[in-house]
């Protein structure tokens, strides 16, 4: 008789089974994201019977999309809304938790839980004043009138104001002591050593412009001028659309977001371990 196999060590086992129970769902949770990416690149037909291992692939879903709604131009008004919105909320958050931080003055407290206080309030309430500002100072339909209710946010603020205050003291001091003001002092020192927090709060930042619908859906009347969560909600209108243009629209959409998270991703723990480094 041959010699039976030595048994797998107690660790061994544990891994395997913790191995095959994340293997699981990672096949759980990818599962919705492969047939959404592979109906976008399917005929039509093979999208209607519901196929699963593909023998032909085409882009004319991906074309008609593209036809059927001004996706392209609405690409660059969504880039255009990310950068400056993302830029405005960093620049106003850092200001705000710097002067929340390091300038020693009465009420700082209250100040700081007012602005956490704003979390608690629905976007959805802000709506009609937001919408009748904008009105008025004649920025309906611009790209100015999309970002101007989005040029500061609450969770950035309370984001840095949090790594601010985890900082040494010592070292503003010191940078005030060697003649630096409060801008240089705020861009030059502080806010590098808080990356982490920087490249998480331009992460929130950015996919929160990307994603925006019941605002620029609001505000703009052009087709050109919307962003392209609009359009895509556009495409279930469109007369030659399909469950494959929609598969693919919703591929071109979440493209970016993909992108912009895993980029994001990386940097930021390289941010984290340079920080625990430090």
């Amino acid at each position: 008789m041959s010699a039976l196999p030595p048994a797998l060590p107690r660790t061994d086992a544990w891994t395997a089974a913790r191995w095959l129970w994340l293997l699981a769902l990672a096949l759980l949770v990818g599962f919705p994201a492969y047939v959404s990416v592979l109906s976008a690149f399917l005929p039509a037909q093979d999208v209607a019977r519901g196929v699963l291992l593909p023998h032909r692939l085409t882009l004319d879903d991906l074309r008609t999309a593209l036809d059927s709604v001004p996706l392209g131009r609405q690409y660059a008004v969504s880039s255009a809304v990310v950068v400056l919105q993302t830029s405005a909320q960093l620049i106003t958050s850092a200001l705000a938790a710097y002067a929340l931080v390091f300038p020693r003055w009465r009420g700082c407290t209250v100040m700081f839980a007012l602005i956490v206080a704003t979390l608690a309030i629905p976007s959805e309430s802000l709506v009609i004043p937001n919408y009748t500002l904008a009105s008025d100072l004649g920025l309906r339909d611009t790209l100015l009138g999309v970002v101007l209710p989005f040029l500061a946010a609450g969770y950035p603020v309370f984001l840095l104001r949090q790594a601010f205050v985890s900082l040494p003291r010592e070292v503003w001091e010191a940078a005030r002591l060697d003649g630096c003001g409060d801008l240089r002092a705020l861009f030059l020192v502080i806010l590098p050593m808080a990356r982490p927090q920087v490249t998480a709060a331009t992460l929130w930042s950015a996919l929160s412009a990307w994603n925006g619908y019941l605002w620029p859906l609001l505000i703009t009347d052009s087709p050109d001028r919307r962003t392209v969560q609009v359009g895509i909600a556009q495409l279930t209108s469109a007369e030659s659309t399909g469950p494959a243009v929609l598969y693919a629209g919703l591929v071109l959409v979440l493209l970016p977001t993909l992108v912009l998270v895993t980029v994001g991703q990386r940097f930021l723990v390289r941010s984290l371990a340079a920080g625990s480094v430090r």
